[in-house]
């Protein structure tokens, strides 16, 4: 009677009952898939993301560094107040930033500015500065002026170089202005009066993957250039 009862109690799992314990370790084991699956996906997205920021980041740095040495004049600060220096005209000043359209859509996507380079109070030896926004093929490109020529044009082809890779990132939209832009009084005499224009500059750069264009970023910064931009006029 013992041997039957042992017997019964060790018979194996019916048809069943294994499909069902089937079913649901297949079930689990596709979650669990899927689950790593977007574990894996979302962590290179993130990676991509980063990195076209940190590329945006590194080409506003860029710009930002020479915008803020535009129209600098080494000699300037002879003109607050000295002898010798009255007439502020005297001295030679870098021309003004100028904001220009390329492709007429109301929109600012080039700037170009002279730079005292060598420091040696003289604007307009030196090569000009600039950065503008390119298409090659149908992906937006930035580019800096490097052409030792004093005033950079930004219609031309030649005397710019890429700064942004076309092959990865897609600059579609950049755009420049200085709509936040005063004038300060600096020096008032009760003959002469001096003012500084504060030119804000304010560049705005999207960009997005080539390989996956959901994946965008946008990078501002607003510059303030005082440098030598001088406005001199009779107080009477």
């Amino acid at each position: 009677m013992k041997f039957s009862t042992l017997n019964k109690l060790q018979t194996g799992a019916t048809l069943m009952e294994v499909m069902i314990a089937m079913s649901i370790s297949l079930v689990v084991t596709a979650s669990m898939i899927a689950l790593m699956a977007n574990s894996l996906g979302s962590t290179a997205r993130i990676i991509q993301m980063t990195k076209l920021t940190d590329d945006l980041r590194v080409a506003m740095q860029m710009m930002s560094r020479d915008v803020r040495r535009s129209s600098y004049n080494a000699n300037s600060m002879y003109c607050y107040k000295k002898s010798g220096c009255e007439n502020v005209d005297e001295v030679t000043f870098a021309g003004d930033i100028t904001l220009v359209d390329l492709d007429s859509d109301s929109v600012n996507d080039c700037l170009i500015f002279q730079m005292d380079r060598d420091k040696d109070g003289v604007s307009t030896t030196d090569g000009g500065g600039g950065f503008r926004r390119v298409f090659e093929g149908d992906v937006g490109v930035m580019e800096m002026w490097t052409s030792s020529s004093v005033e950079p044009d930004c219609q031309v082809d030649s005397g710019w170089v890429q700064i942004t890779n076309p092959e990865n990132m897609d600059i579609f939209g950049f755009s420049v202005d200085d709509n936040l832009s005063y004038t300060q009084l600096i020096l008032d005499d009760g003959v002469d009066r001096i003012s500084q224009r504060i030119r804000k500059v304010r560049m705005v750069m999207q960009g997005r993957l080539v390989l996956d264009p959901d994946i965008t970023r946008q990078v501002e910064d607003t510059i303030a250039v005082r440098n030598d931009l001088l406005v001199k006029e009779s107080s009477t």
